[in-house]
């Protein structure tokens, strides 16, 4: 006997399998979970990579004097564990003394699984990261999480595939665009280090990290130049960094100063409906500033037209276009109360605000033709 655990805490160690573990991968060592004892504690560690980002979760277990490290396929591991009845304890085994393979026993139900050697296990962490902070988990959690909607997809422009994150005064910045819109997340910090470069965390550490962040647990981020890793309660992310140069956000913020009042909910519902009658990702509704009133307008040649109006507070007497699908991307990531909607001219990009909210935490959206 190696060790035995509950199954709700295997699962648990196993979180970030489905986020990191490649189901083919041409070094099968990489489509495998690593168990490892934590230093000398009765602790056991799972660890995952796929050599840019690497999960390291502690568990715990009854870990027995003969234990020795072992790798096996990740997401059959998984879905072995799932599978079991809720409070199932398992008990793994070496099937022999070379540990070519293991016995994994539950109940009634037992399970053979290839293993492959932990000495060929690659490692990403081990490197000096000269700056860290400590920010607040909630904090931490809904500024990833209203800025990731506009992090860029499209592989040519591999700078805008994450969140830029750096240090600014009074705290930290967290910013990602793909072009067509851009979204802004301050998080006030003391003794933030103003020296700590800019970096560029890629979209799939985002996503990891934002399903697997405990609820407010705080977070310790340290970082090199190449590479961040984060202290989340127990667990260690590593990750390698974008390299690449974010461009200078700052320059596509307009500094409008008169703004109209709308309610967000209200807003997203009326785009909504319109958005009905369009067909794909790419429509433009126009809106249309008079009186107090806001005219909502989608035309679709094959399909038909749609109209719907709002009323709105402020000074406002404008035409103008926007993707409806990314007006309601921004505004499901504001309050659901009221909007601050700063308008140019038609063909200049438009500004959202969260009424009440920090003046830096805001969204920046381009025109479109109408």
């Amino acid at each position: 006997m190696m060790f035995t655990a509950s199954k709700s805490a295997l699962l648990d160690a196993l979180k970030l399998v489905g986020q990191i573990v490649e189901r083919r991968n041409t070094i099968p060592v990489l489509q495998n979970v690593l168990f490892e004892r934590l230093g000398t504690t009765g602790k056991l560690i799972a660890k995952v990579t796929d050599l840019d980002i690497e999960a390291t979760v502690p568990f715990s277990a009854a870990v027995d004097t003969d234990f020795r490290g072992f790798t096996v396929p990740a997401h059959l591991l998984m879905e072995i564990v799932r599978k079991l009845p809720d409070g199932a304890e398992i008990r793994v085994q070496a099937s022999d003394a070379s540990l070519s393979g293991v016995i994994l026993k539950s109940g009634r139900s037992r399970f053979s699984l290839q293993v492959l050697p932990a000495t060929d296990f690659p490692s990403l962490d081990g490197a000096e990261m000269p700056f860290a902070i400590d920010i607040p988990g909630t904090a931490f959690e809904r500024a990833i999480g209203g800025v990731r909607f506009a992090i860029s997809t499209e592989e040519t422009r591999y700078y805008l595939n994450g969140i830029y994150l750096h240090p600014s005064e009074g705290g930290l910045t967290l910013v990602a665009t793909d072009g067509h819109r851009l979204s802004k997340r301050f998080i006030p910090l003391e003794g933030a280090s103003q020296d700590m470069p800019g970096v560029i965390v890629p979209k799939k550490t985002v996503e990891a990290l934002l399903k697997h962040l405990p609820k407010g647990e705080d977070v310790t981020l340290q970082v090199s130049d190449a590479k961040i890793r984060l202290l989340i309660g127990d667990m260690v992310l590593v990750s390698k960094l974008i390299d690449g140069t974010f461009p200078d956000y700052r320059r596509v913020i307009p500094a409008y100063t008169n703004f109209v009042e709308v309610e967000g909910k209200a807003l997203s519902a009326a785009i909504d409906r319109v958005s009905t009658v369009s067909t794909g990702n790419g429509r433009a509704v126009k809106m249309t500033f008079a009186e107090g009133l806001l005219k909502l307008t989608v035309n679709n040649p094959d399909a038909g037209n749609a109209e719907d109006d709002l009323p709105y507070e402020g000074e406002a007497e404008l035409e103008v276009g926007f993707n409806a699908k990314y007006v309601n991307d921004a505004l499901a990531n504001l309050s659901e109360q009221t909007v601050n909607i700063y308008l140019g001219d038609p063909g200049s990009p438009a500004v959202l605000r969260a009424d009440g909210d920090h003046a830096e935490n805001l969204i920046v959206l381009m025109p479109m033709r109408v």
